[in-house]
């Protein structure tokens, strides 16, 4: 069990995958937070069909078509970093290196806001 899950916050303060995830229908949000919980609940036990893991510490979460990017911060976090609905078979490159970039910017400067109870 992790101890939290966080947001990765911009250099704006904005939080890009609660946005996205806001933006999406209900149903889809519900089933992106029944994901969260299952990282939250089962942490780096998590695997496929739910989570799976990119590259350089780099994990997705594979609700249906949306895909949410993660790494685990300090063994007893995760930091959501990226999201994208996902339209082909593989991966966008450009959004790997974007979550990338993000990682390596939230371990650097902990951006980062933590998700509320609600959302779970």
């Amino acid at each position: 069990m992790l101890k939290n899950v966080f947001y990765f916050s911009d250099e704006r303060g904005r939080f890009p995958v609660e946005e996205f995830i806001h933006s999406l229908p209900p149903d889809e949000r519900k089933k992106i937070y029944s994901y969260i919980s299952a990282l939250r609940e089962f942490g780096h036990r998590l695997r496929r069909p739910m989570a799976d893991y990119v590259t350089q510490g780099l994990y997705e979460l594979r609700p249906r078509a949306n895909r949410v990017f993660y790494f685990f911060y300090l063994n007893e976090s995760a930091i959501l970093v990226h999201a994208i609905r996902k339209k082909s078979y593989k991966l966008p490159e450009k959004d790997i290196k974007l979550a990338l970039k993000r990682k390596a910017r939230a371990e650097a400067e902990r951006n980062v806001g933590k998700l509320t109870a609600e959302e779970l």
